[in-house]
């Protein structure tokens, strides 16, 4: 009876992971620690972790917001992702830059890029939405659209006066 029960409360607890929004060449998009929750055991939870291959709820954030695995790119374990300082993290044995991910791009799901910003006199990164493509499309003419209208030779003020 006692096994069952520690086993039945341990499945609740989640296990400390890194979250990475976005993997580029030199960059890591870091939304911070989280935890990785589920009701599969621990085990298969912390085997699904290390083999990326995890699908599930990740609680985030100070407010423990609960999202989607499907919104990260990776969730390592928190012993896989050594954090150096707030600029530098060591992660699948190489080195890259760290940018912060803020807590309103955590749901989007287009690409993101870094920024540099000063907070506090100190100098760190930080990712915002790239709407480089959004804004391309907004200038460029859409081929889509429909051509204006010919006029059919009268005009609204002269269909009403009939």
């Amino acid at each position: 009876m006692l096994k069952w029960l520690q086993d039945r409360l341990s499945r609740r607890q989640g296990i400390a992971i890194w979250v990475i929004k976005q993997l580029d060449d030199t960059t890591l998009h870091l939304c911070g620690s989280g935890m990785a929750e589920g009701t599969e055991r621990m085990s298969r939870r912390r085997r699904a972790l290390a083999q990326g291959t995890f699908v599930g709820p990740v609680r985030i954030g100070e407010h423990h917001e609960v999202l989607h695995s499907d919104l990260f790119a990776r969730l390592p374990l928190h012993k896989e992702l050594c954090l150096i300082d707030e600029r530098e993290a060591e992660y699948a044995g190489r080195r890259y830059h760290v940018s912060w991910v803020p807590e309103r791009c955590w749901r989007f799901q287009g690409r993101l890029i870094s920024q540099p910003q000063r907070n506090d006199g100190a100098l760190r990164f930080v990712s915002h939405e790239d709407v480089a493509a959004i804004r391309q499309k907004a200038v460029a003419p859409d081929a889509t659209a429909t051509p204006p209208r010919r006029s059919d030779g009268w005009s609204l003020t002269e269909r009403d006066a009939d």
